[in-house]
């Protein structure tokens, strides 16, 4: 097994470097042929990687709205409806994503947030900034919308602090650090798209966004026990 992942990531590596390289020079052909590639290969190695449990297929659940939301989002330059529809991927795979770090847990006692409420405080400041920054460029109902995913976005990151104390300090770090570079990714998107070009915007999104996945994977790829 370490020999095939070892193989695995070399072709990882591949797929990320081309993926990056595309962003970088604003190439949609690039794109197209690599991006789906990635949550393909994520999904995958969780697959080999991860023992036969409920959260299992909450994650690869999440990994299925990602690929959707990515497959989607290639295309959102056509229509206002697709980049809708990739929200909703998106959207779908947060609130599988807060199902899944609910459920996998190797203690039986309370998360950090359930310790220690005034966590909240911090995710609460950062939907406020966030969307104080974003809401001179929305308007009808992209306010609902860019609330209603702000919120599912922080949801997620909360859910993966609370695993603290649940899971391994491998797996809580891993976990959490995906989310919280998850949110960066998804912050610099809207403000690009809502307020101001960002330079290399592109290529900064997508470096944060195969991270978080990867870091999530890695972290769900554990050997927790799911909650009965």
């Amino acid at each position: 097994m370490k020999r095939l992942n070892l193989v695995l990531h070399v072709a990882f590596a591949v797929i990320v470097v081309i993926q990056l390289f595309g962003s970088w020079v604003s190439s949609r052909s690039i794109e197209y042929a690599v991006k789906p590639l990635i949550l393909l290969w994520i999904a995958t190695f969780f697959l080999l990687n991860s023992r036969p449990a409920r959260y299992r297929w909450l994650v690869l659940l999440a990994f299925f709205f990602s690929w959707l939301g990515d497959l989607v989002l290639m295309f959102a330059w056509k229509s206002e409806l697709l980049f809708f529809a990739g929200v909703g991927g998106f959207l779908c795979s947060q609130i599988t994503y807060i199902l899944a770090f609910l459920t996998y847990r190797i203690d039986s006692g309370k998360g950090l947030i359930r310790r220690k409420p005034v966590w909240l405080l911090a995710f609460g400041l950062y939907f406020a900034v966030l969307f104080l920054i974003l809401l001179p460029g929305l308007d009808g109902i992209m306010i609902p919308v860019v609330v209603v995913y702000a919120l599912s976005l922080t949801g997620m990151s909360i859910a993966a602090a609370n695993r603290h104390g649940l899971v391994s300090p491998r797996d809580f770090a891993l976990v959490f650090s995906g989310s919280v570079l998850f949110l960066i990714s998804d912050s610099l998107l809207a403000i690009n798209k809502f307020i101001t070009d960002l330079p290399r915007e592109g290529f900064l999104v997508m470096l944060t966004y195969i991270a978080a996945q990867y870091l999530i994977m890695r972290g769900m790829a554990g050997t927790g026990i799911p909650k009965t």
